[in-house]
């Protein structure tokens, strides 16, 4: 448990890195929506390519089909723990009960599970979390998007299933097909060719770039914890959604996975996904969608930094 509690900390120290130049004063919450959308939309898509690319063929890549499956039942058992309990909320705000339904349901499906993988196990493993995030994000835009505005989907909310993440795992999906398409007719240049110097670069590329996704959402997560009032940090409210957060929805998520027959890697990235704390896209959305965004905040804070404890544990009760 200490060696996986000593792996978590870079994420914290990088966060912490994004509160100190926030209190410095050396960035903005105008420089923090920005940074958001370069990594929203370059530096996660290059990771999935290179990823995907890197780790599957288009034959290997179909047996992991029970990835994308696996975190929408994560993601929805969370929604449906949420609309569940959402009668213990009714006291606050309507901005609030939405708020406390949309993140129950939407954790970090991404970019910690990313940066634990990285630093637990291999290349691999990132490529199944990339390919897993098709799941969580017909999720986000439907379930989610349903919890955090109240309102019936509608044809203008699956519009935002056209996001840069999606477009890169499509991309990733043609890229495979080609080479795939190529290696059966011997299509393939010749190993040292022109041709050949040049597809690898561009995957370097996509690979130096994509490294960037953890570092600029630690700092994202940082300067955001910069901004928040700290009252907004103890409250009954924020406790109860830590719990079912970390510790009710992960028992249930858990207990299902470990008796579904899959694959050993497959099993240990979709138990680590469960076990992930709030996400922190939640605030973007909540503004977005004028929600309760202090509240996300506080919970984003608090979960990360009860998952150092809760994350090895259920790692550890698991045996993965």
């Amino acid at each position: 448990m200490t060696i996986l509690f000593l792996k978590m900390l870079p994420l914290v120290l990088m966060s912490f890195a994004g509160y100190l130049l926030f209190r410095m004063k050396w960035v903005d919450a105008t420089f923090n929506r920005q940074l958001s959308q370069v990594m929203l939309n370059l530096f996660y898509p290059c990771l999935i390519i290179s990823s995907i690319l890197r780790s599957f063929t288009l034959k290997t890549l179909a047996q992991n089909w029970m990835m994308p499956v696996g975190t929408i039942f994560i993601l929805t058992t969370g929604w449906l723990v949420g609309w569940a309990t959402l009668t213990f909320v009714k006291k606050h705000p309507l901005s609030t009960q939405r708020c406390f339904h949309f993140i129950c349901m939407m954790n970090n499906y991404s970019f910690l599970p990313i940066l634990l993988a990285t630093s637990l196990w291999n290349e691999k493993a990132v490529a199944l979390i990339a390919f897993s995030a098709l799941g969580s994000e017909l999720c986000v835009w439907t379930l989610g998007i349903k919890a955090m505005t109240g309102q019936p989907l509608e044809r203008k909310f699956l519009r935002n299933l056209v996001s840069m993440p999606m477009l890169a795992i499509g991309a990733s999906f043609i890229l495979l097909v080609l080479r795939s398409t190529c290696v059966h007719y011997q299509w393939m240049p010749a190993a040292g060719s022109t041709t050949d110097e040049l597809f690898t670069t561009l995957l370097d590329t996509c690979r130096m770039t994509g490294s960037a996704t953890v570092p600029a959402s630690a700092l994202i997560c940082g300067i955001r914890i910069a901004m928040l009032h700290p009252h907004k940090l103890v409250s009954p409210l924020l406790i109860g959604t830590s719990f079912l957060r970390l510790l009710v929805i992960p028992a249930i998520t858990i207990g299902v996975l470990m008796l579904v027959p899959m694959d050993h890697e497959m099993r240990r990235v979709l138990v680590l996904i469960a076990t992930m704390p709030v996400a922190m896209a939640s605030v973007s959305l909540a503004e977005a969608y004028k929600s309760d965004a202090d509240l996300s905040a506080a919970a984003i804070l608090v979960t990360h930094l009860i998952c150092l404890i809760s994350v090895p544990f259920w790692l550890l009760v698991t045996q993965i």
